[in-house]
């Protein structure tokens, strides 16, 4: 039997709406965040690639060291408390501008974690957006 719906007017009176943004940035590396490869633009197809990159059996990934330094500094600047240790894992899943079918990335442990970004409204009042973490992982390589 389906459950009746709630009218609109109970439900905003019940419940705080809370809207989640998830914020992708591009880091400006020489290399690859897991493997040597450069990453300039308008390269030949297939030609920035490692045995890394295409997830060859026996290649392990090492982090991209300015990468990590970039990480740290956007923590800070967003007031997060960064973690003395963090933790990547693979995520596995099938797409087809990702070769090795996995994304190495960081969730349970992030690199930080509970920060804050303060905006000021046009009143002049400071609005405090909760961060709740700012981590790091590589994402497929554009196909378009």
């Amino acid at each position: 039997m389906a459950e009746k719906l709630m009218k609109y007017a109970d439900a905003v009176k019940k419940f705080d709406p809370v809207i989640g943004l998830e914020t992708h940035v591009e880091l400006s590396t020489k290399t690859k965040l897991f493997c040597p490869a450069e990453v300039s633009f308008g390269g030949e197809p297939n030609t920035q690639l490692t045995p890394v990159s295409l997830g060859l059996p026996g290649s392990l990934p090492v982090v991209n060291k300015t990468a990590v330094d970039y990480a740290i500094k956007l923590g800070l600047a967003l007031h997060c408390e960064i973690n003395e240790w963090s933790q990547f894992a693979r995520k596995n899943y099938f797409y087809p501008d990702m070769p090795r079918d996995y994304q190495i990335s960081q969730y349970d442990k992030p690199t930080n974690g509970n920060g804050y970004l303060d905006v000021e409204l046009d009143d002049g009042t400071i609005f405090r957006v909760p961060i709740e973490r700012a981590h790091i992982e590589d994402d497929a390589g554009k196909n378009t």
